[in-house]
């Protein structure tokens, strides 16, 4: 994607930058019946007579006993026994679940002004919680053109209002420069991750000659070699493009690179859908300048933001790493 109309370019002015309980009962019952019987017996009588015809022979009937019928023994059910398991009372704990609170975003007053300097705002808009530390003042120059906005804040004697005629000199001064920060807006995340590309290319120095093994700190690996214009020292940070690099003289900015190298290990830098660049300007030769200078520039969405600051070699990251949607949400 072809960059902004903004006429903005890399490293420049104007930098851009979001028990269970269970029971039952159990029922048995055991039955028995016990029958007895009984029985009779009988006997029979014979009388004759000497001497005569003989008699007629009665014979008695027999004799029945009565039978005696011992009725059945009655047998009383049995009735089981019944256990009942009485409920077992489990009592449950219940924890709070911990609730995290953020606080809510809320920026200074100067920001607020520059911000809705813009109009029409386009969306994605991203601004500093907190300034950048000043001896006085802060006080803001704000500009917006083809869908890029960018404020660079400047140490004043007193806060002036934005855009102020009176900052013409004091913007002029890189001493009081605190740092720019940048929205630039695309129509897409594709055309967003494409000028992100573009400008990474732009604004990292190229080598021109072979690159050697490097230990920053000790700890973090990085490669030298020699660039158009100075030596530089290169590694990665996720999917980040880290650079160090001394602008003109011949020897590498290693002190420099060994700060950012910590500083990276303890903080996390912003969400980028394509990754970034941290660059940083090590000036070797007085026309190089005279402070340190750094760029931070990644894409989120649809747009790409970017932050520069002069100073040291974190202050970009320190304005980039503040920057949150504007205008705040309650």
């Amino acid at each position: 994607m072809a960059a902004p109309s903004s006429g903005i370019g890399p490293r420049e002015a104007q930098h851009r930058t979001r028990s269970r309980v269970g029971g039952g009962l159990f029922l048995a019952c055991v039955a028995a019946s016990l029958a007895a019987c009984g029985g009779g017996d009988h006997s029979s009588a014979t009388s004759a007579t000497t001497g005569q015809a003989p008699a007629t022979t009665s014979v008695a009937p027999p004799t029945t006993a009565p039978t005696t019928t011992v009725p059945p023994t009655t047998t009383v059910p049995t009735t089981a026994s019944t256990t009942t398991t009485l409920p077992t009372t489990t009592t449950t704990t219940t924890t709070a679940p911990t609730t995290t609170t953020t606080p809510p975003v809320t920026f200074p007053p100067i920001i607020n002004q520059a911000m809705e300097t813009m109009q029409p705002r386009p969306a994605g808009l991203e601004a500093p919680e907190v300034l950048p530390s000043a001896p006085a003042a802060v006080s803001a120059e704000a500009s917006g053109l083809g869908g890029t906005y960018s404020v660079t804040l400047i140490a004043t004697p007193t806060e002036e209002p934005v855009n102020s005629p009176q900052l013409a000199s004091a913007a002029g001064n890189p001493a009081s420069d605190l740092g720019t920060f940048s929205t630039i807006a695309s129509t897409s995340t594709a055309d967003a991750s494409r000028f992100l590309r573009s400008s990474r290319a732009q604004d990292i120095a190229t080598c021109a000659g072979p690159s050697t093994p490097v230990r920053l700190g000790g700890t973090v690996a990085a490669t030298a070699c020699p660039s158009a214009q100075g030596p530089v020292l290169n590694w990665d940070v996720g999917a980040w493009k880290v650079q160090v690099q001394r602008v003109g003289g011949s020897k590498d900015a290693n002190a420099q690179a060994t700060i950012l190298a910590r500083w990276l290990a303890t903080h996390a830098l912003p969400a980028a859908a394509d990754g970034g660049l941290v660059s940083v300007s090590v000036p070797g030769t007085p026309e190089a300048g005279s402070s340190v200078s750094s760029i931070v520039l990644w894409d989120h969405g649809a747009n790409v933001y970017q932050t520069s600051a002069p100073g040291n070699e974190l202050a970009a990251l320190d304005l980039a790493i503040s920057l949150k949607p504007w205008p705040a949400t309650t």
